[in-house]
């Protein structure tokens, strides 16, 4: 044999042998999707319907979050809505989201100055509640008792308001 056929068989050999060390998945990767990037997950669309508000007045203010930093802060939601109440409810509906574990806030702005407000002991004077109605007892809850996972497919997420009263 020549010595240019040996180096060719030898890098041949070599070459063969690292292929058969891949993970299967790899080479099926490799060969169905070279050089393109993963596909996106489908995208998922979020109904939240609200009831027991106790009047028509205002709009309820509905904030989407989808980590504890800046929970329930208006600020920091990834996504909001203020829609109308009809009929002591209400509801909102976001759509193309991607899947994963989100929370949900909202407010009864009964007098539409888009901030709740608090009497002189700082108790809420206005309806509010959260996903999974997680209780807000002195204070809001935490992003994880309020928290779902949101699948690919269209889901609704059920918050009934709490109302403040001596």
């Amino acid at each position: 044999m020549k010595p240019a056929s040996v180096a060719s068989v030898v890098r041949a050999s070599i070459a063969a042998g690292l292929i058969a060390l891949l993970p299967q998945r790899l080479l099926a990767a490799e060969v169905t999707g070279a050089g393109q990037p993963p596909a996106e997950p489908p995208a998922a669309a979020l109904t939240v319907k609200v009831q027991g508000l106790r009047n028509s007045k205002g709009h309820l203010a509905v904030a989407l979050f989808d980590s504890a930093a800046g929970f329930p802060a208006r600020e920091r939601a990834v996504r909001g809505q203020l829609v109308r109440i009809e009929g002591g409810r209400a509801a909102a509906t976001f759509h193309d989201l991607r899947p994963g574990t989100y929370a949900v806030a909202i407010l009864h702005d009964e007098n539409g100055n888009r901030e709740m407000d608090f009497n002189f002991l700082g108790m809420p004077l206005e309806g509010y509640g959260f996903s999974n109605d997680a209780a807000a007892l002195f204070g809001p809850p935490s992003f994880a008792r309020a928290a779902f996972r949101l699948l690919p497919r269209p889901s609704v997420v059920a918050i009934s308001v709490r109302y403040f009263s001596l």
